[in-house]
Formats: C-alpha cells, structure tokens, sequence
C-alpha cells in the first residue's frame, strides 16, 4: 500500500497561512485597548467610519490594479454585495446593538460558539473534514473562552440578555457567511481586492456616522496620539488584519482558521493589563491556558502521512 506524504512545498504554504492567520488575529486583538481609549472621547460610529476611510484610501490603488486580473464569473456580483453586508455591514450592527441589551461576559459566550459555527460551516458547504484531535481542540479553546470571559467581572447593564445574545449569535452567523464567501472567492479574487470591497462597502454603510464627527464635545483629532490611533486602526487593524486573515481563510480549512480567533480574548486581556493596567485573577490566567492549549490542539498535526 502506497503511502502520500504531504509535499515540503503545502507544508510551507500552510505554515505561511497560519501565521498570517495569527497576525491577524494579534492585531484584532490589539484593537480593543486602542478603541477603549479612543471611545473614551470619540463616539463609537464616527470612529468605524474613520477606520472605514482610511483603509478604503489605503486599498484603492490595489483594488484599482487588481480588478482587471480577477477571474469574474456571472453572479460574481451579488457574492460581493453579500460579503460587505455580512461584514462588516451587520456584523458591526448587531455586535453594537447586542452590547446594548446583553452583558459582556455573556456576549463572550456566544462568540465563543463562533469556531465550531464556522467548522459546521466548512463542513456543510465545503465537505471539509474534521478529525477528531480538531474537534477535541476547538471544544477546549471554547471552554476556555467561556471560563475566561465567566471569571471576569462583567460592568455592563444587561436589561433584556435573551435579546442581545440572540443578537451576537446573529452576528456570529454573519461571520461565519463571511468566511464562507471569501473561500468561494478567494481563489479567483486577489485577496486585497476583496479586502479594498468590504472596507469601500463598508465606508458608505456607516456613511451616518460621519455626521457626528461634527457633533461630538471633542474635536476629532484633538491630540496626535488620538490621530496615531485612528491610523492603525484604519491600516494596522482594518486593512493589513482582514488581508492577512483573508489569506488564511483562502487557504486553510474553516475549523482551523476559525480556531485561532479563540485566541482574541486571550490577547486582548493580555494587551489591556500591559497597555491600559487592568488585572487578571488567578482564575482567567487558567482559562487563558485552557485557550492556548485547545489552539495548539486543533492546529497540531502528529503525522503529516496519509
């Protein structure tokens, strides 16, 4: 019986879109001190706009040179329109509004189910398989964020919880569909090119939210750190994050790209103690364990031999 090994040519590929993957998900995580401190003097709308803005100025001369290289097909079109209202159209929408209604740490628990919705997805549209080391690692990862984000001390009213948790599983739905359109586009689109549609979709989406720039009590770029941020949100965090993670979705399955986003939560609470001074108890610094070692388990392979 003949034995296929894996080529050292897909194993670098595949090293290569996991680390793009985990760039990504390092500056999404990055995000959250930088917004804390942003929306502290800047009105939550007015700010997604600027990000959307600055990413679309920075895209549109890749977008301008990629176009023409794509491999459109017919019905190309309404892919793309999907793709801007999944995200980050609703997906922005219904995570704000969800924030309303329901606690952070129960918000937390819905996104935690956001890995396993997306290796459903894989599944279910892809036929991609899921072994069961996967499986037993993306089950760890999601415990560890529900313990993480239980251990927490939630400072957020929840006045109808029913209401917004079914609100953030929507947009973890939306998430999910957003993956499953870059994966069905992403190997005749260049995948800035579908970076540079969801932030230009997204810049006319959140078009409102331009006019309470002129409302709000501070000036918008009332100090150069204030400006340094809505930069690296705008290019680190929008632009460079979606590409890279566009990347690794086009080329990993939905499970295992799905995965890493575990590590969000982790990352972000790290970053806020270093940057911001808040504290972890002995408890979330277990959990947090629990969620690395679930991601190190569904991206382990023992054997590379099929």
């Amino acid at each position: 019986m003949s034995v296929l090994v894996s080529s050292p040519a897909s194993a670098t590929h595949r090293r290569r879109a996991l680390i793009a993957v985990f760039g990504a998900v390092f500056l999404w995580a990055s995000a959250f001190p930088a917004m804390k401190s942003l929306l502290a003097r800047m009105d939550p709308m007015a700010m997604v706009w600027v990000r959307m803005a600055i990413a679309s100025l920075v895209l549109l001369p890749l977008m301008v040179r990629s176009w023409p290289r794509a491999q459109r097909e017919r019905g190309d079109g309404w892919w793309l329109l999907a793709l801007v209202i999944f995200e980050p159209g609703l997906y922005f929408l219904l995570e704000t509004k969800a924030l309303q209604y329901t606690s952070a740490a129960q918000a937390g628990m819905v996104v935690a189910l956001f890995p396993l919705m997306a290796a459903a997805g894989g599944a279910l549209f892809f036929r991609e398989r899921l072994s069961g080391q996967m499986v037993a690692g993306l089950i760890l990862s999601v415990l560890g964020v529900v313990g993480l984000t239980l251990a927490g001390e939630a400072d957020i009213h929840a006045p109808a919880p029913w209401l917004g948790n079914l609100l953030e599983f929507l947009a973890m739905v939306c998430a999910v569909g957003y993956i499953m359109i870059v994966k069905r586009l992403g190997q005749r689109y260049d995948i800035w090119l579908l970076t540079g549609i969801q932030m230009t979709g997204g810049f006319f989406l959140f078009l409102p939210g331009a006019v309470t720039l002129f409302t709000q009590p501070e000036p918008l770029f009332s100090s150069l750190f204030d400006l340094s941020l809505l930069v690296y949100l705008g290019v680190g965090v929008t632009v460079l994050a979606y590409g890279l993670y566009n990347t690794g979705v086009a080329r990993l399955p939905a499970a295992q790209a799905a995965a890493l986003v575990n590590l969000i939560p982790v990352l972000a609470v790290i970053m806020s103690w270093a940057t911001l001074g808040e504290t972890l108890n002995l408890l979330q610094i277990a959990f947090a364990a629990v969620t690395l070692a679930g991601v190190a388990l569904s991206q382990w392979r023992a054997n590379a031999r099929r």
